[in-house]
């Protein structure tokens, strides 16, 4: 069965269908051939030579030229032959892939020899959604970098369970079970003061033993413990952070709160590119994921190795990337401090409101403006396909009760006087450090800045 239609089913199928086909629904992924071969291939990594380096990404090539049109007329015109590539530095004759040439050769860009696949959707800095064809196999190869990773947390993709905090369409529920990952998805849309006892009982109740999603969205999750006097040390073996930055202020709740280690991966829906963040460093890139360059002005440009269909070389990614004394990386992403601010203080990412469907069809650009509190506006450049009122539901049910939107259409989206684009206009001003929270633990009472919270508890415990 094509993994497009596994991850429907198992979207649509409601939970109590779900329940009895779990196991099934899992084995789908972990039992794949094309997953279990890359995590065997992990496991027994080796470093391996710069010859061999080369010649992965010389094969990623040849296949480039040979597949697609893009490429193919790409390579003619700058007289570039992949058949000869012998040298790194030989790629940085190819220009670079951005996401205005990417939209514009879309179908240019897809391999002819890749039949099963699937269409995905990602923001950018552009304000105009992209798109990307994807593979079948490359959600395989996907998953198994990141189980792969987190086992170094002691996660065993077998039995290990999450309890997920990320924006997914909950039709209005405060969870859903995800057999196909094995998690327990908690909607942050609706997480507050009222509703966080559920969320304990439900993560209790799944027995989950990982806790993984947005960082904004497990800040709030620790926040709401700490308010609400409520224990979970012995929960979480690890917590897995994506999709946004974390800063200090963050880690500092979370840590407490947990009293488990953090591991942060990075990487983005066009799959080209894969890093991982050790304990004590910063990011390293996964060099059999793909091939990574580090422009001049230190942006990310990536060459990736596992979707197969929509090849993407020299392609620049929206995020930055630091270099640091000891090799590594400080990755910086373009969704710093983009953020919309619900009721009961909840903070909603961007990266929770990310459409991967039709939604945005027919849409040029887009962009969130917030002036009050518990309400914003989504502007929007074109027609969508579906209709505004379509968009608006889609996104309202996204957003849940705690923010209330209003669609409207613009000539134009608003840039920053040095002409770039921001995601969300954010006209609230809050104080996300240095804010002081009342709160109780061990039975004492402390009003304390967050960033005074993992001192505090530590003295305490």
């Amino acid at each position: 069965m094509k993994i497009s239609k596994i991850k429907k089913i198992n979207e649509k199928i409601p939970d109590w269908v779900k329940l009895p086909f779990g196991n099934l629904i899992r084995h789908q992924l972990i039992s794949n051939s094309v997953f279990v071969e890359q995590y065997r291939r992990l496991e027994s990594m080796t470093m391996k030579s710069t010859e061999d380096k080369i010649e992965i990404l010389k094969q990623c090539l040849v296949n480039a030229y040979t597949h697609t049109t893009y490429y193919r007329n790409l390579f003619n015109r700058i007289g570039f032959n992949p058949e000869e590539f012998s040298d790194f530095k030989q790629i940085e004759r190819i220009p670079i892939l951005t996401k205005e040439v990417l939209q514009r050769e879309y179908l240019n860009i897809a391999a002819d020899n890749i039949d099963n696949y699937y269409e995905v959707t990602t923001g950018g800095t552009s304000g105009k959604p992209t798109k990307v064809l994807m593979d079948k196999d490359a959600i395989y190869r996907e998953w198994a970098f990141v189980y792969h990773y987190w086992s170094e947390y002691g996660y065993d993709y077998k039995v290990s369970r999450l309890a997920t905090l990320r924006g997914v369409d909950f039709n209005g529920k405060k969870y859903k079970y995800n057999p196909l990952y094995a998690e327990i998805r908690l909607n942050p849309f609706l997480m507050g003061e009222s509703t966080i006892v559920d969320y304990i009982k439900k993560i209790k109740s799944f027995h989950a033993d990982f806790l993984y999603g947005y960082p904004s969205a497990v800040y709030n999750f620790c926040r709401l413990c700490l308010e609400k006097n409520i224990d979970i040390q012995e929960q979480f073996k690890a917590v897995f952070l994506i999709s946004e930055n974390l800063y200090p202020y963050q880690e500092n709740v979370i840590t407490a709160v947990t009293q488990a280690p953090i591991a942060m991966f990075y990487g983005h829906s066009e799959r080209a590119v894969f890093a991982e963040k050790k304990e004590g460093t910063e990011y390293i890139f996964n060099a059999q994921y793909g091939y990574t360059e580090i422009g001049e002005n230190n942006e990310i440009i990536a060459t990736g190795f596992i979707n197969h269909k929509m090849p993407l070389i020299r392609y620049l990614v929206d995020d930055v990337a630091m270099p640091m004394n000891d090799g590594t990386y400080k990755i910086l992403g373009h969704h710093t401090s983009e953020v919309l601010y619900g009721k009961e203080g909840i903070q909603i990412s961007m990266a929770a409101l990310n459409f991967h469907d039709d939604s945005f069809d027919g849409v040029e650009a887009y962009q969130f403006v917030q002036n009050t509190i518990g309400k914003c506006e989504l502007h929007i450049v074109g027609e969508p396909l579906n209709g505004i009122s379509v968009l608006a539901k889609r996104v309202q049910r996204k957003l849940g009760e705690n923010i209330e939107c209003r669609v409207i259409q613009k000539k134009q989206i608003e840039y920053t006087k040095r002409g770039k684009y921001k995601m969300v206009i954010q006209n609230c001003k809050i104080c996300r450090g240095g804010a002081k929270l009342n709160y109780s633990y061990n039975n004492q009472k402390y009003s304390q800045s967050f960033t005074e919270l993992r001192t505090i508890i530590k003295k305490v415990a």
